[in-house]
């Protein structure tokens, strides 16, 4: 009776090791693949090597990427870069970087320096650098020659993301801007019509124009 029952136990024993040798040789379930549009957020920033004071920037592009930066002195006499200490809040971009992931940045440059002008505005089109996957906030660099530069600051700094170094003008990320007529007159016209209204409310100040 004895010998039947350990005969039983081990009939047992060998049927739950043949079970699970098969749920063991079954295809493992396929992993989903990382989501190229996974988005992450981020602050905005810039540094301006510029004699220029920018007064405001945008960015807008690819993967429904969206966000304005700071306003940002001009650069000091010694061309030592103004900005980054603060960021504006937020801009999403996509979370890993891909080659040719683009934006349009729109800027408003002050060039006659006389306290008075408001500025023109500027645009450009600009492949943003390489970015790890520790990524930070997204600055504007802004150069001479209404030039700028789009990078993620990451922990990397692969070369083409480094705050600390200013991007030489060989750098393959850097974009030419040029006036941007369109945004301007939209301006220039916006501006008359908030004149008029002060007008009306006090039609001496049109006199003072005169």
């Amino acid at each position: 009776m004895g010998g039947q029952r350990i005969k039983s136990l081990f009939v047992w024993a060998l049927m739950a090791v043949f079970l699970a040798c098969l749920s063991g040789c079954e295809p493992h379930a396929i992993q989903p693949v990382d989501d190229p549009n996974e988005m992450q957020d981020g602050g905005v920033s810039g540094l301006n090597y510029t004699p220029y004071y920018i007064a405001t920037f945008g960015i807008a592009g690819d993967n429904g990427i969206s966000g304005a930066g700071p306003n940002i002195s001009p650069a000091t006499p010694s061309n030592t870069p103004t900005g980054g200490g603060g960021e504006m809040c937020c801009i999403s971009f996509p979370k890993k970087w891909r080659p040719g992931l683009k934006v349009s940045v729109h800027w408003i440059a002050n060039k006659k320096l006389d306290g008075n002008a408001w500025g023109s505005w500027y645009k450009a089109d600009a492949e943003i650098a390489e970015y790890g996957p520790r990524a930070g906030a997204m600055f504007v660099i802004f150069l001479p020659g209404d030039r700028i530069k789009v990078m993620v600051q990451d922990e990397n700094a692969n070369g083409h993301n480094s705050l600390a170094v200013r991007p030489a003008d060989s750098d393959p990320y850097i974009a030419v801007g040029k006036v941007d007529d369109e945004a301007n007159r939209e301006e220039e016209a916006a501006r008359l019509v908030r004149f008029g209204e002060v007008i009306k409310a006090d039609p001496s100040i049109g006199d003072l124009k005169q």
